[in-house]
């Protein structure tokens, strides 16, 4: 009996199986752990800056999954769940598109040039934003069907549905937030915000 190839090796650093950090890229993290960012000398406005940004997106998708359970039980009606609904999904994809693209053009060829043993974690970095870009897109094409959804009965099945797959993408963008916030602020405090050409 012919012995068969193993099947290849789960990518343990794939944005939809990663529990964190490959250990050779917190070096840094476990000089600066997150507990004592707000506290070092060198947390900046810019460190907090990014960070708010970062904040802001998963207030916007907490936001988004309260509206869409309003509207699943009937607390909120279809017209005002629409206009609520609209806004916040247009802020939450312009401005997490405007964040990636700035990363990955500005930050973190920055970042790596200020310390190369990071540099293959900014790369993993981008590739969660070629993958996050894939599920954005989707969102995106989710809310629109929901919105022509709310003229007809089945609005409460939609958001539903709605609800299911952007829960999907939030744990997704939850992983990446944690990753790049444990690459990026260490590098910041431990280089100071200075020194940051961007």
């Amino acid at each position: 009996m012919p012995v068969s190839d193993p099947p290849p090796a789960a990518d343990t650093l794939d944005l939809t199986v990663r529990t964190g950090l490959p250990q050779d890229l917190r070096f840094l993290l476990a000089r600066y752990p997150r507990p004592d960012w707000h506290a070092h000398p060198g947390f900046g406005p810019m460190t907090r800056f990014y960070l708010d940004r970062h904040a802001l997106f998963r207030e916007l998708q907490d936001l988004t999954r309260r509206e869409l359970e309003n509207l699943i039980e009937r607390r909120r009606s279809p017209e005002a769940f629409a206009s609520r609904f609209q806004r916040l999904a247009r802020i939450f994809l312009g401005e997490i598109a405007t964040h990636h693209a700035i990363e990955d053009h500005h930050y973190f060829p920055a970042l790596a040039r200020l310390e190369p043993r990071l540099a293959r974690g900014f790369d993993l970095l981008e590739a969660d934003h070629r993958r996050l870009h894939e599920g954005l897109e989707a969102y995106a094409q989710d809310a629109n069907a929901l919105l022509q959804a709310l003229a007809g009965a089945g609005e409460r099945e939609a958001a539903g549905a709605m609800l299911d797959r952007s829960a999907a993408l939030r744990a997704l963008i939850a992983r990446h937030l944690e990753d790049e916030e444990e690459l990026v602020v260490p590098v910041m405090l431990d280089r100071g915000e200075d020194a940051l050409e961007l």
